[in-house]
């Protein structure tokens, strides 16, 4: 017979292995729990009764005699298989009524965990803006390039989060003086583009007043102090003030690296004070050289940056620049116009680390002296 023809058959033969189970079930036999019992065996009682009063053979007056006890075990096996099948459905049933039940609560997990994600891609959507936002306000505060007979600025802010803690200000003020100014607040993001901003004003009035790069420094640093005092920021800053009449450079730094100032004949001197961080003590001055000055010559470029210009780890090795490698490349590309140099400088650093993201923020200044005249000598 073929296995088609034999699935007819499939439940009967369940039937039969559930009826033999319950057979051999101790709990099929509990007549307190097993009413089936007695109804088999009152079923089976008219069989022997019957068969007596009929007056059969013997044998079959003995084979009647256990008739009640065997339609007792029928019917109790019967029964049991019953109370199982009926156990087994509400089992069935009350596992898809929790199943029901979970599947609705993890529709409503679901749907709040939807409702959360839209509300927190808002907020960070929201967020966004207001840093695009911050980041538009924080861009109004840097200098506008400066193209004049006697001088020519050139700055760029490269923040690591739309906002960072890097300042830069250059001005002309009196048709005289040209002002040089790098900040970099520690940190980053939010905290340290407040700071930026409540300096700001300060930098402009004393620039405006004609304040000496010491001075400016001395007053940044009791600003500071009262900014950082409860916080563990602290700053560095490079100042500088050019004489564009007759080209006299005075400077002043602040815990920042060594700044570079590059000859109109490719060579490039260090541009450094030994002054202490600003936000950190009321005295920060060196006692021996506060500041220093020295002449420019038409040609001569002035290069502030931060330290996140040469801290740039490169791609794959995990060196950094260093402030050699900057000065190499500066020095190579100093014939070149301000605007040239910051541009061939971020692509080169944007090269090494294989990316144009940064982990700090990244400020460079170029400011070239002309000298009175506008005339620059070619480099030999």
């Amino acid at each position: 017979m073929s296995s088609d023809a034999s699935k007819p058959w499939l439940p009967g033969l369940g039937f039969i292995r559930s009826m033999g189970r319950a057979l051999v079930d101790e709990k099929t036999y509990d007549v307190r729990c097993n009413p089936s019992l007695w109804l088999g065996f009152l079923l089976g009682i008219p069989i022997p009764v019957l068969t007596f009063a009929a007056d059969a053979t013997v044998w079959l007056k003995l084979i009647s005699l256990p008739a009640p006890v065997v339609w007792s075990c029928i019917m109790g096996a019967a029964g049991r298989v019953g109370t199982l099948a009926r156990q087994e459905q509400k089992r069935l049933e009350e596992a898809v009524r929790d199943a029901e039940h979970e599947t609705r609560a993890a529709h409503a997990d679901l749907g709040d965990a939807l409702e959360r994600s839209q509300e927190l891609q808002d907020e960070k959507e929201e967020m966004v803006s207001e840093l695009k936002l911050a980041e538009a306000i924080q861009k109004t505060m840097l200098p506008s390039p400066i193209q004049r007979a006697d001088c020519e600025v050139v700055a760029r802010v490269i923040p690591t989060r739309f906002i960072g803690g890097d300042y830069v200000h250059a001005n002309v003020v009196g048709e005289r003086w040209l002002y040089l100014l790098l900040l970099d607040v520690s940190g980053h993001g939010v905290s340290a583009a407040m700071v930026v901003a409540r300096l700001h004003g300060l930098v402009r009035r004393l620039t405006l007043t004609q304040q000496r790069p010491v001075m400016i420094l001395e007053k940044l640093n009791r600003a500071a102090r009262q900014l950082l005092q409860h916080t563990y920021f602290f700053l560095t800053a490079a100042v500088a003030r050019i004489d564009l009449e007759n080209g006299e450079l005075d400077y002043a730094t602040a815990g920042h690296p060594a700044q570079l100032m590059v000859r109109s004949d490719g060579s490039v001197e260090e541009l450094r004070t030994r002054n202490r961080l600003l936000g950190m003590d009321d005295d920060i001055f060196s006692r021996s050289e506060p500041s220093k000055r020295l002449l420019l010559q038409p040609g001569d470029s002035v290069v502030f940056f931060s330290d996140g210009l040469f801290e740039v780890l490169e791609d794959g090795s995990g060196e950094i620049l260093g402030e050699a490698g900057l000065r190499e490349r500066v020095s190579e590309l100093g014939d070149l116009a301000p605007q040239l140099i910051i541009g061939e400088v971020l692509q080169e650093l944007a090269d090494f680390r294989g990316s144009t993201e940064f982990e700090d923020d990244v400020t460079m200044l170029v400011a070239r002296y002309q000298g009175r005249d506008g005339e620059r000598p070619a480099r030999s």
